[in-house]
């Protein structure tokens, strides 16, 4: 088929039989729930923002600015501070061209993408030893919401692979106010040391399945060939950021993917090889889980791994697809 002929065919009539027949089975053979999932996945994505406590002390006052100035805001249920663009006729969505956002008072963040950090259990009265690793940063959508939650104190580490990566990192992080950051170019699957960090949040480079609003022509390219080689680096990176975990610490493991391979048969094969890691509940208010996978395919999932992960759907919120999994290092 040539390139001018397919794009006059509608997306979701290039959907790959592949795709349909993985996702289907994701969703329990609910053709209904698929198509639900279709509907969604095809819609633009909503913007959503946090606003940053570290410049902006008074919340409110600044949402009430924003709306003056023509934005149409509604609260996200499950994360404090955070709030989606509504897509009204006369409503502005500029977000990026706005004061606030050019002095770092807002940060542009996908909804789904602030779950990690609030299942990092950052506790307020932390002190200057207190240290967080962010094993793969840029652009640091993550670490400066890290950053708000520790309101400069302790230290955190924000790593990047991809040194043409770090010049976003680096001017987000200091947009954003916060001066307790070391900025490292590094494999994380070769960080020295063992026991060192209180907390890590590793968000996986994936297949990116799970953000397909952001960039609909990946239902034209998916191919799950590709996800076993993914797969075994993302568990060379969990397996990394549990041994530099110190005892008693939390990881958050998450991707952009809704593939199981990269997410919950990745976590039972981890738990399998680490006796002393404890899965434990990821528990936020508000956030719609519905559809949790209990078997994929040939594989059963442990029951375990289907209550205490979370596995977000397109269509259960309305944002992008991601999964995130919790665990203490025992």
């Amino acid at each position: 088929m040539s390139k001018k002929k397919s794009e006059n065919i509608p997306l979701k009539d290039q959907i790959k039989p592949i795709f349909k027949e993985r996702f289907l089975e994701m969703l329990n053979n609910d053709n209904n729930e698929y198509e639900k999932f279709v509907e969604y996945i095809l819609k633009p994505q909503r913007k959503s923002f946090r606003i940053n406590t570290i410049k902006e002390n008074n919340p409110q006052q600044l949402i009430e600015n924003l709306k003056q100035k023509g934005l149409d805001i509604s609260k996200i249920e499950w994360c404090e501070n955070a709030f989606f663009l509504n897509y009204e006729k006369d409503s502005r969505t500029d977000i990026g061209n706005l004061k606030e956002h050019i002095l770092g008072k807002i940060y542009i963040q996908e909804a789904t993408s602030m779950t990690p950090v609030i299942l990092l259990d950052i506790p307020q009265d932390i002190d200057n030893t207190f240290t967080v690793l962010d094993m793969a940063a840029s652009p640091g959508s993550k670490t400066t919401q890290i950053g708000s939650l520790m309101n400069n104190k302790g230290i955190i580490i924000a790593n990047e692979l991809d040194y043409k990566r770090l010049s976003p990192l680096k001017i987000n992080l200091e947009k954003s106010g916060l001066i307790n950051i070391v900025i490292t170019n590094n494999d994380a699957t070769k960080i020295e040391g063992n026991n060192i960090f209180d907390r890590i949040l590793l968000d996986a480079p994936c297949s990116g399945s799970g953000v397909i609003r952001k960039s609909p022509k990946t239902i034209k390219t998916y191919n799950p060939k590709q996800l076993k080689q993914i797969c075994k680096i993302q568990l060379k990176l969990l397996q990394r950021g549990f041994e530099l975990l110190k005892q008693e610490g939390i990881i958050t493991y998450s991707t952009c993917s809704l593939d199981p391979e990269e997410n919950e048969l990745l976590i039972e094969e981890f738990l399998n090889q680490n006796k002393n890691a404890e899965l434990m509940t990821c528990n936020i208010p508000n956030l719609i889980l519905n559809n949790k996978l209990t078997k994929f395919f040939k594989n059963q999932i442990p029951e375990e791994i289907t209550q205490k992960t979370i596995r977000i759907w397109p269509q259960d919120n309305d944002t992008n697809g991601f999964f995130v999994a919790k665990i203490k290092k025992n």
